[in-house]
């Protein structure tokens, strides 16, 4: 990341706890991470609360909070984590605008039009883009006043997106300094090299967005969106054929991405 954002003390000690608790427990499953089961979810949900994730989300600054949601994205963290932490609550919450997902795990729903139990909002279950999160389309719901500001989830979804494009990023990065072909690294061609910065830029211009100046939530998320997606499209051809395997986790952030636009689609 190219952005210089400064940073405190507390966030350097929660980064540092989280990374470690990510390290450890989550990144061994690797490109395995959509077959995890139910009760690994539960447990990583759990233990995420425990390091105060969610709660330092809640009372932290914009600017911690999109921080936190950006190494959230980049770890592909289960969906029902995700989408708490784009709230900063911790119970099992389940968010989007007319598709929301992992219904079947949450407590409550959250959209634009405010807050509900998950009983009392009637779903229908469609295909999901992502092979790990189940998703619903609303139907119709009973609706209470919530006190989430609906624009700053957005700016977290954006923040989420990003992340998952900078991860993919960064495993192209080593791979284009390791692959070898006529001799020397891939990343020595300008077609790689070229394609790999204009893709780093456009992804720190969106991050520049929110952090910077967040006005706009839509707009953003729109942009990251789309920045993120071509990214890891390129992403997956500098890999090669390999790039298109399960073998990868490149895939995983692909769909992943591809479902946050389906779930904040307005």
């Amino acid at each position: 990341m190219l952005l210089d954002v400064e940073t405190n003390e507390d966030l350097e000690l929660i980064k540092n706890s989280f990374n470690e608790f990510l390290s450890r427990e989550w990144n061994k499953y690797g490109s395995k991470k959509h077959e995890v089961s139910r009760d690994k979810i539960m447990e990583v949900f759990g233990k995420v609360k425990d390091l105060g994730i969610f709660q330092f989300i809640r009372e932290t600054g914009l600017t911690n909070a999109l921080l936190l949601n950006e190494i959230i994205g980049e770890n592909l963290l289960p969906g029902i984590v995700a989408f708490s932490s784009m709230l900063g609550v911790d119970y099992l919450v389940s968010v989007g605008v007319n598709y929301v997902a992992e219904v079947d795990k949450a407590e409550a729903i959250v959209t634009p039009k405010g807050i509900s139990n998950k009983n009392d909002v009637d779903v229908e279950e469609i295909e999901s883009p992502d092979p790990s999160v189940r998703v619903y389309k609303i139907i119709e719901g009973e609706w209470r006043k919530s006190d989430f500001d609906f624009n700053k989830v957005i700016l977290l979804a954006s923040a989420q997106i990003i992340g998952h494009a900078t991860a993919v990023l960064k495993e192209t990065v080593e791979y284009s300094k390791n692959r070898i072909a006529f001799g020397k690294p891939i990343g020595s061609y300008q077609a790689i090299k070229h394609r790999i910065v204009d893709d780093a830029l456009r992804i720190e211009l969106v991050r520049s967005r929110y952090l910077v100046n967040p006005t706009s939530p839509e707009r953003i998320f729109k942009h990251a969106y789309k920045k993120a997606f071509k990214a890891i499209l390129n992403s997956i051809q500098s890999h090669g054929g390999i790039g298109f395997t399960a073998d990868l986790d490149l895939h995983l952030h692909l769909k992943r991405v591809i479902l946050l636009g389906k779930l904040f689609q307005q």
